[in-house]
């Protein structure tokens, strides 16, 4: 130990040798503004996102015109954050030259512009996200080279062996090495001749005993590509990520000319699109670095997504995007799904991976589970519906920081304790000697450094116990993996790949999921109702750019509610704008310019037959009519007319016409207060017996034809209840195993009413108050419909309470089913093992499902996504008030409507997907011009197969077909006959990116398409 310790002080020495000489810049003026200011290095400044420029003139001395040299530019010296700290970007002759920050604290200046002897210096200062003053450097720095590469012989020599102390072996060929070279080096007179000497035959020996060595038996091989995670937003906007991607990417290229063994993959296609328009010169430089085969754009998504919260075709979208710009931009096809930092990954993923021809994956995130480490790195991973992928966990360990035994990073250090450690760490050694490590600094970006750099160089042919280094790409190690396991037996992960981590990332900033959820249904209605009415004046144009800003939005800490406030302001401007351009849409379908007239039309956009409720404003003595017959219609307590359509097929329209008559049978039925009911709170509707407490909260709901009760003795139903939220580390993305502990009912009553009864629903009016938030909740009773809908509002003025409605329902079972995308999980209620412990809170796309032998009931919502579930109970996460990263989280207006809907037999049975999609999925209401109307046909594709919905309808990607996406929901093998109601020339099975793969036969009329249980299908039909 001693002797390790002598020879580190001795490298600390050729450290401080290896810049010969400083020159501090002079005469440099900051703009700040329109100020100009005077500056002198080392001097501070700065305030939070401030931008600044520092310009001055670089002088090279006569007598350095023949030495390397660098500009030395840093903050500091001691710290690693380069989001809390300055990002800088240098110019010279305004050349880009390379970004820096407080990992990247140098730039070699390129000999061509040394020659100039006088130079324009430019630096671009950003100033970071904290609101602090800040010193810069900037210095002129002649390098000695000979003592700068045996600082870095010494110092992977000796990092190494701190790396395998314990094994003895080893550790004796690193003392001999190392004490040998030693001797060598004479410090006496620095840069005199017997100083060069030692150097020289210090570096020399080092690479005879070690570096240039083949003997050594190779442990492992370690694949080690440079990468820089970039957050497209965060704790920045998205502006501000494209800047951060400039830098980053500019000196990832001066790296490149440095090394020539450098290679470096980046994902997201948007990003390269930002720079792309930002920084053409750029862009058109990293072309280059991927012709010559040392860049690799990878990823497959658009950007890298958030995979619980994201619909199913939305999730198709990022990856038919992603693809098609990777293709048509860099003539390469992606194939490896690159998402280490996404917080867990719906069992929806490998079908979508295997239908788009993506048949990697990667990530690391879930080496950060709280409880239980996943027990492969190397695995198939099996989606719901039985496809594979073959997927591998980055093992890359983080010295420093390591809150669990497994802790593994996709910010990689490249040194021999991580590579070592990578190798260590990996579980599937017995059938795979080579992992995968992507080193750089990343999340505000930044990458590879120099250090990492020299020591991949000197790593290339392994050290004892340290495995060799070979630079790559993860495609290449992918397709070797995949061969390598063709002999092996190979494990196998089954269904979705749960984070027990990050459960407040369902529920944080709930307008940001309600107008995902919103935009996602609007675009795809957009997309039907034009392929059915418009197909050629289809505006795909349009609609690509409203779905690619849709996907930027989904990016995995912009729509799980992660990020900054000014995120949020930004996302909510693009939500509207994306409305907006819908709405005119629509307007130029139906109407063109002509005026408007008092017919309506109503559009069902679902895949489904379903009765309709429609809002429609209307005058009190107006009427709705379709052929002259009067529709059944109710005024809302809003003052809105609610009408009723019974059995509107799938994807069709209906006329309905305003006249200047009432129906008498229609009429408003005179308001009640409830308080006028009984003093036992009983209240009854056609389809249930209910009872209230004194708080108006129910505490019986008979279900009158099964003669069920639904509320367990002694409980409440939809109790709201306010929960303590002090989460141990990540307050906007966790929600802690011990919220429980602290609770409050929200139970006090500030008005209850009977606000609507009629032809159509009854509907009660209850208002709360909590502390200093106000919840209003309209309980709709639906004379034609089972299901029970608590249409919220609430106006939310809490921090750090958690906010749920609790469903204790009288229903016998140890599973729930959850809706996810493109399907359904069973998952466990009770928490007999620690990883059913560790799904205290679970992710639901639309309903949660407590059934058992002959009963059940459902729980659905148009926007939230977080439940926990337990024995004969469901809860659904309404509202976190975090404070971290944004103070302003959740405060102010919320409104959201969720259900619940007892049913006899099973949840396939009560038909829970439909009611839980016709909650999600508003019909299309608007003027239609008179020359329009002929143009609305019937739907031209039908089909009867209740386990079957018709989700995506849209003209084709690269012609003028028109594309329809189906998928089974009751994990069952069936075939689906699809009537078609116009003439069509061919019928082709595609798969997601609709590359033909199957022709399908036309017979009378019919198209039959087989479904195996789970499966999407994707069909192309010829008009």
């Amino acid at each position: 130990m001693l002797e390790r310790e002598r020879i580190q002080r001795m490298n600390q020495e050729l450290k401080q040798r290896e810049i010969i000489e400083k020159i501090p810049l002079m005469n440099l003026t900051l703009k700040s503004g329109d100020q100009l200011i005077e500056y002198q290095s080392g001097q501070y400044f700065g305030e939070k996102n401030g931008y600044y420029t520092i310009i001055g003139e670089l002088v090279i001395p006569d007598d350095w015109q023949q030495s390397e040299l660098s500009l030395g530019i840093y903050s500091s010296e001691t710290e690693w954050d380069n989001a809390t700290n300055p990002q800088l970007t240098l110019f010279l002759d305004d050349e880009l030259i390379q970004a820096l920050d407080v990992n990247h604290r140098e730039a070699i200046l390129p000999k061509m512009l040394i020659e100039k002897k006088k130079l324009a210096f430019r630096l671009e200062v950003f100033s970071g996200r904290e609101e602090k003053q800040f010193p810069l450097f900037i210095q002129l720095q002649k390098i000695d080279r000979p003592t700068r590469n045996c600082y870095y012989d010494f110092f992977v020599a000796l990092e190494s062996w701190r790396s395998i102390i314990g094994e003895t072996a080893n550790e004796l060929i690193y003392e001999a090495a190392l004490h040998q070279a030693a001797q060598f080096l004479d410090f006496r007179t620095p840069y005199s001749e017997d100083y060069y000497e030692g150097i020289s035959k210090a570096s020399n020996y080092l690479k005879e005993q070690l570096y240039e060595r083949e003997d050594f038996q190779s442990i492992a091989t370690v694949l080690a590509v440079g990468h820089t995670h970039i957050d497209i937003a965060w704790l920045w906007t998205v502006q501000q990520a494209i800047e951060k991607g400039q830098r980053s990417f500019s000196t990832v290229l001066k790296l490149m000319e440095e090394y020539p063994d450098y290679t470096f993959i980046q994902s997201q296609p948007q990003m390269y699109q930002f720079i792309k328009e930002q920084y053409p010169t750029l862009y058109e430089e990293i072309k280059k670095k991927i012709d010559e085969k040392r860049w690799e754009p990878e990823g497959a998504m658009w950007v890298e997504a958030d995979c619980n919260l994201t619909s199913g075709e939305s999730l198709v979208r990022q990856i038919v995007h992603g693809k098609q710009f990777i293709q048509e931009e860099f003539g390469r096809e992606s194939q490896v799904l690159w998402l280490p930092d996404v917080f867990g990954y719906s069992g929806a993923l490998p079908q979508i991976l295997k239908k788009t021809n993506t048949p990697y994956f990667m990530t690391t995130k879930l080496s950060w589970n709280q409880f239980n480490q996943i027990p492969f790195d190397t695995f198939y991973w099996q989606g719901i519906d039985g496809s594979e992928v073959l997927t591998h966990f980055i093992t890359t360990v983080s010295e420093g920081y390591s809150p669990t035994p497994y802790y593994t990073t996709y910010n990689g250090l490249l040194d021999p304790y991580s590579v070592k450690g990578s190798w260590t760490r990996y579980q599937q050694k017995k059938i795979n000697n080579e992992v995968l490590v992507a080193y750089g600094y990343g999340d505000g970006g930044g990458g590879p450094t120099r250090e990492m750099l020299e020591v991949a160089t000197r790593l290339k042919n392994g050290l004892p116990g340290i495995p060799k280094v070979q630079p790559g790409f993860p495609k290449d190690y992918f397709n070797r993996l995949e061969k390598r396991l063709e002999t092996e037996q190979v494990p196998r992960w089954r269904g979705e790949l749960y984070f027990e981590y990050h459960r407040g990332t369902y529920t944080s900033i709930a307008k940001n999921k309600k107008n995902n959820r919103e935009v996602e249904t609007l675009l795809q209605s957009v997309e039907k109702l034009y392929t059915q009415y418009g197909l050629a004046d289809y505006p795909k144009e349009q609609l690509d750019v409203m779905w690619k800003k849709t996907l930027l939005n989904q990016f995995h800490d912009t729509l799980p509610g992660s990020s900054i406030k000014e995120v949020y302001d930004q996302t909510d401007l693009e939500y509207r704008q994306t409305r907006e351009l819908a709405e005119e849409l629509i307007q130029e379908l139906l109407c063109n310019e002509e005026a408007e007239t008092n017919t309506w039309m109503v559009y069902n956009p679902l895949g489904k037959t379903r009765n309709l409720l429609v809002k429609i404003p209307l005058a009190s003595n107006e009427q709705l009519t379709i052929n002259g017959q009067a529709v059944c219609q109710q005024t809302t307590s809003t003052g809105e007319t609610l009408i009723y359509l019974p059995e509107v097929p799938a994807m069709s329209a209906q006329l309905v016409t305003k006249v200047q008559q009432i129906d008498e049978k229609n009429k408003q039925e005179p308001m009640q207060e409830l308080l006028e009911y009984p003093k036992d709170k009983y209240f009854e509707t056609n389809f249930y017996q209910l009872r209230f407490n004194e708080s108006f909260e129910i505490v019986s709901l008979l279900d009158k034809k099964s003669q069920r009760e639904i509320v367990p003795l002694g409980e409440v139903l939809n109790r709201l209840m306010a929960y303590e939220d002090l989460p141990l580390n990540f307050d906007a993305w966790d929600i802690d195993i011990y919220y429980q502990e602290k609770s409050w009912p929200v139970d006090s009553v500030d008005t209850i009413e009977l606000v609507e009864t009629g032809a159509i629903r009854e509907t009660i009016k209850v208002t709360r108050k909590f502390e200093a938030s106000l919840i209003e909740q309209r309980i709709h009773f639906y004379k034609n419909n089972p299901r029970i809908d608590f249409e919220t509002t609430v106006d939310w003025h809490q921090q750090h309470v958690l906010l749920k409605a609790q469903f204790p329902i009288n229903v016998n079972t140890l599973k729930a089913t959850f809706d996810i995308q493109f399907g359904n999980v069973e998952r466990p209620i009770h928490t007999n093992t620690s990883w059913d412990q560790a799904r205290f809170e679970v992710c639901g796309q639309r309903w949660v499902d407590l059934s058992e032998g002959n009963y059940g009931v459902s729980v659905m919502s148009d926007s939230k996504y977080g439940f926990n579930v337990g024995y004969k109970q469901i809860g659904i996460t309404l509202i976190k008030s975090a404070t971290d990263p944004n103070p302003e989280a959740d405060q102010g207006l919320h409104q959201f409507t969720y259900s619940i809907l007892p049913h006899s037999g099973s949840w396939k049975e009560a038909q829970t997907v439909e009611e839980a999609l016709d909650l999600n999925t508003p019909t299309i209401v608007h003027h239609i011009a008179a020359s329009k109307e002929a143009e609305l046909s019937e739907t031209w594709c039908t089909y009867d197969e209740k386990n079957i919905l018709l989700d995506t309808m849209k003209r084709s990607e690269k012609g003028q077909e028109i594309i329809i996406r189906m998928y089974e929901f009751h994990n069952n093998d069936t075939v689906a006959t699809l009537s078609l109601n116009q003439k069509i020339q061919r019928v082709v099975l595609c798969d997601l990116l609709e590359n033909e793969l199957q022709e399908l036969s036309i017979h009378d009329g019919q198209v039959s398409v087989h479904f195996q249980p789970y499966e999407i299908q994707t069909i192309k039909f010829f008009i």
